[in-house]
């Protein structure tokens, strides 16, 4: 019978491939201690049932091997202990698998392809709208708590809780009335970088024109899909409406104006 301290092998291979595999990494890293530990527990399991299938099929196939290699195998001092070699040599199957795949995969994916299956499976609704903006090309608006507002885009894809911070390439930027919370522009990053490369000297080759944003994810008050269109909608509704507002206004003092002249 197989001695349960022999499971401690497969469980820490679990718990390698689960943080340093790409397939698995970027979901596990928001995982509480404890689920992680039950996750490790549970590949472990399942690296020695794999094991123990390898070693049937290899038995079936290849009856001789297994003697063969238990015989080159007694020249280690160790006791014999039941099934320890299969358990041994699954675990390390499970961590020679991690660089082996993560080499193959890099290869094969772009480096935002496991990240963005990560956000999409475990993401918050912050990350998960960067990714969006990093996908489709959309703009998105960003409020923080001190009612400043950054429109732009994402131009990478976030790990799903590795930091607290968050990129943003503006293309303009303002603030919110403190009351009313109207947005006033008053950055326009692409006539600002327009006028900086005009002001340049002829013989300079080299420039950054970096104009990234790193934001605290928790100073964002509101985040969301930033429509031109619908903004100037909302801002010509508004002045006609100030406008009617301001006739009514002219309208009645003329009126009070006239009543008292009688």
């Amino acid at each position: 019978m197989m001695p349960y301290n022999l499971l401690l092998l497969p469980v820490m291979a679990g718990y390698f491939l689960l943080v340093y595999s790409v397939l698995f990494k970027y979901n596990t890293q928001r995982f509480l201690q404890n689920r992680l530990l039950f996750e490790s527990v549970f590949v472990g399991v399942a690296i020695v049932f794999f094991g123990f299938i390898l070693r049937t099929v290899i038995e079936i196939l290849k009856p001789d091997w297994i003697a063969w290699s238990l015989t080159i195998l007694k020249v280690f001092p160790i006791n014999k202990v039941d099934y320890f070699w299969t358990v041994l040599f699954s675990s390390l199957l499970a961590i020679i698998f991690v660089p082996i795949s993560n080499f193959i995969l890099r290869k094969i994916w772009r480096k935002s392809t496991p990240i963005a299956r990560a956000v999409d499976k475990n993401g918050d609704e912050i990350e998960k709208l960067f990714k969006r903006s990093f996908d489709e090309g959309v703009l998105i608006q960003v409020t923080l708590k001190n009612n400043k507002v950054y429109i732009g885009f994402s131009e990478m894809i976030p790990e799903p809780q590795r930091t607290n911070y968050l990129t943003i390439t503006p293309i303009i930027s303002g603030y919110r009335e403190s009351e009313t919370k109207k947005l006033i522009i008053t950055t326009d990053y692409f006539k600002v970088i327009d006028d900086y490369i005009k002001s340049l000297a002829p013989d300079k080759k080299k420039i950054s024109l970096n104009t990234d944003i790193i934001l605290r994810q928790d100073e964002i008050l509101t985040a969301g899909i930033y429509e031109q269109e619908i903004f100037d909608k909302f801002n010509t509704q508004a002045i006609v409406e100030k406008s009617k507002d301001i006739k009514s206004s002219l309208l009645d003092f003329a009126i009070n104006f006239l009543q008292s002249l009688k």
